[in-house]
């Protein structure tokens, strides 16, 4: 009963991309457009997560042709930005994680950790600008496909999400990242 535009490719066992929608259903179809009930907290919450897990690849797609067209303004600020963004993160990850031989290379050479913050944050300090593009290049379309999801009204298609069977939310990449930010999927 499912046609071939709306099964899944499935990467591995574990990893399933949904299908592209068409841009019509996507984009230009204006009168699928509205205002959501911001005083219906939960029905609007429900009207992002459907979205989300619908259009996916559209909002994959659409975030990737972004942040190539926003680092293509800068390639070098782009990289520079990116790799300080990528260094505090796993400055980061070590400063809190409990791992055994992490907590052990902490408390045996805290002033290398304190030299590592100390470079990163003057990286930091130093190529702000830099920073803020790689920032602006993530942010910005992850605000449109949030914008796009509370905007966009939920289609009889959409309702009836191929994601959904019995219940079970497929393994799809946007499933697992709702999951991994603690959204819960309702059908």
């Amino acid at each position: 009963m499912t046609s071939e535009e709306d099964v899944n490719f499935v990467w591995n066992k574990d990893i399933q991309f949904a299908p592209l929608r068409p841009f019509s259903e996507f984009l230009t179809d204006k009168s699928r457009f509205e205002l959501p009930a911001f005083n219906d907290i939960g029905k609007w919450n429900n009207r992002i997560v459907s979205n989300l897990l619908y259009f996916q690849s559209n909002y994959f797609i659409f975030m990737l042709i972004a942040c190539l067209l926003i680092s293509a303004l800068d390639p070098k600020g782009f990289a520079i930005g990116f790799i300080i963004i990528l260094l505090i993160g796993i400055l980061v990850l070590v400063a809190l994680s409990d791992d055994n031989n992490i907590v052990t290379v902490r408390s045996e050479h805290p002033y290398a950790l304190l030299a590592v913050i100390l470079v990163i944050s003057y990286l930091a300090i130093s190529y702000i600008s830099y920073v803020i593009i790689a920032i602006f290049a993530f942010a910005f379309p992850l605000l449109f496909v949030l914008v796009h999801a509370s905007l966009r009204l939920r289609g009889f298609m959409n309702k009836i999400n191929r994601n959904f069977k019995e219940g079970i939310v497929q393994k799809t990449v946007m499933a697992t990242i709702l999951k991994a930010l603690g959204i819960e999927i309702k059908v």
